[in-house]
């Protein structure tokens, strides 16, 4: 984020993508759009700039604790 702005690197790079994550936040629809900016599906694209892609991943990480839980709880279960 930066700090004068207090925007994050994506507001600040790709605002149409901001939008759309916050648009989509918490409906079914979020999973695969953010599945589809981390993950290359169509083979060949030039990626985002490091800044964006470490908080497209922030973004995914907190998706799959909310889905999954953290990994020490998973593991608790299985014992």
């Amino acid at each position: 984020m930066d700090a004068e702005s207090g925007l994050s690197a994506i507001e600040q790079k790709f605002p149409r993508i901001a939008r759309a994550l916050c648009d989509l936040w918490g409906k079914p629809a979020y999973v695969p759009y953010l599945r589809s900016l981390v993950f290359d599906e169509r083979g060949g694209r030039q990626g985002f700039p490091p800044e964006v892609s470490m908080e497209l991943f922030m973004l995914y990480g907190l998706l799959d604790y909310q889905i999954e839980g953290d990994v020490w709880t998973r593991s608790d279960n299985r014992i």
